[in-house]
């Protein structure tokens, strides 16, 4: 009951986080209009918050090591709204950057934290099926954060998807966050359960040292990649349906079935990892890897003569991306490092992903300026070759990591 209870909250909270990051897509093409900055610019906004979200990441990973991850978490609530809803009153564009620089380090303190609370809370038998479930708050509060905010700009305008969500999230996120105090306040010193938590003597990691820091760098590369695609797509794909529809309403129901099939692609992966053993995983990733490629390619060719096979490969490639994604910056790395630096391990992992969301967003924004949004979903189709190459690296990494293992006797 008290995993349970713990699982919940730290479900409301993280999906309560999104209410204060992916509102700033929906809110795009609208600021484009209004203001005429190009989406160039919008993306070095977008890359601004991304900038802060990977050193966020690494040190409130290391944070999350020596203290409680529940203030960590509080602070980044009270940070992240205040930015928000100052972002809503601005309008110009330095003042617009600046702000979104600093939510993106408030945003920072919320993963590294859920990882390490939840890690101490499952056994490894449990964790890739619950990482699955908690993992749908970032998809589901997705939905919720576009459905929402996609309202407020199309009735009210777009300032008020940030000054009214900046203050639910105020109000929604501190109240499960200090209900979590309960569960957590003990849980402050390095390696080791406060009172309550179950003592979990089966995961302490897999590998050396050596082959521990090699398979958590190679996939922390795997990571920005797969980051940079869903990042793309999150940011610019509410303004290519909003290009394509010319009716805002109609896109934002059609944008809203990327997370929402996102989440049930978390819930079946998670399911799935928890059946198979590393090299397992990392075999099913490389098969997947070309279903990826070919969805990103095809989709707007498709999407624009007909229109369900366009929705069902968007469905298909946020059920494979948020699948694998949720459990690379989570069972995988816990698994290789174990519970004692998950919290550090899942900080770098998400903050190379950062990096690569930092690049997507203007690369993006240059390609789609230059040459349209055909060439953007073509160009990171492409990068998915070397997406292969990463994952195949990996592979040979952890053959070699298991061949080194110590044995043990007895």
């Amino acid at each position: 009951m008290r995993s349970l209870k713990i699982i919940v909250t730290m479900w409301i909270v993280y999906a309560s986080f999104y209410l204060c990051r992916v509102n700033y897509s929906v809110a795009l093409p609208y600021i484009n209009s209004e203001t005429g900055i190009t989406f160039t610019s919008l993306g070095v906004i977008a890359s601004g918050f991304f900038i802060l979200y990977s050193i966020g990441q690494v040190l409130n990973g290391y944070l999350g090591v020596k203290y409680n991850p529940w203030i960590i978490i509080f602070i980044g609530i009270v940070g992240s709204s205040i930015s928000t809803i100052l972002f809503g009153l601005s309008n110009h564009f330095t003042f617009f950057l600046i702000l979104w620089l600093i939510n993106g380090y408030f945003q920072s303190t919320g993963w590294p934290s859920l990882v390490k609370i939840i890690s101490f809370t499952l056994s490894s038998r449990e964790m890739g099926k619950g990482y699955g479930i908690v993992n749908t708050s970032w998809a589901l509060g997705h939905v919720i954060s576009w459905l929402f905010t996609g309202i407020l700009a199309t009735y009210y305008g777009w300032r008020f998807g940030f000054i009214i969500n900046g203050f639910i999230f105020l109000l929604i996120g501190m109240i499960p966050a200090v209900y979590l105090f309960r569960f957590t306040g003990d849980l402050v010193i390095v390696g080791t359960t406060g009172k309550g938590f179950p003592k979990h003597k089966e995961l302490d990691g897999l590998f050396s040292l050596k082959w521990s820091v090699a398979t958590i760098s190679i996939l922390s590369l795997v990571y920005s990649i797969e980051y940079a695609v869903r990042y793309a797509l999150i940011i610019y794909l509410p303004s290519y349906l909003y290009n394509v529809e010319q009716a805002s309403m109609s896109s934002i129901f059609t944008m809203i079935i990327f997370p929402f099939s996102g989440s049930l692609g978390m819930l079946f992966f998670g399911w799935l990892f928890d059946k198979l053993s590393i090299y397992g995983k990392t075999l099913l990733m490389v098969l997947l890897i070309p279903i990826i490629a070919f969805s990103l390619n095809s989709f707007p060719v498709y999407y624009e003569h007909v229109k369900i096979a366009g929705t069902l490969l968007l469905a298909i490639l946020s059920f494979i991306l948020y699948g694998l994604e949720s459990q690379i910056v989570s069972t995988i790395p816990v698994t290789i490092i174990g519970r004692k630096y998950s919290s550090l391990a899942t900080g770098i992992i998400n903050s190379a992903g950062s990096l690569g969301a930092f690049v997507s967003s203007i690369v993006s924004g240059i390609i789609i300026d230059s040459q349209g949004f055909h060439s953007m979903f073509g160009f990171w189709s492409y990068m998915q070759l070397i997406q292969l190459t990463l994952i195949l690296v990996f592979l040979a990494t952890v053959r070699k990591g298991y061949s080194e293992r110590p044995k043990i006797e007895g």
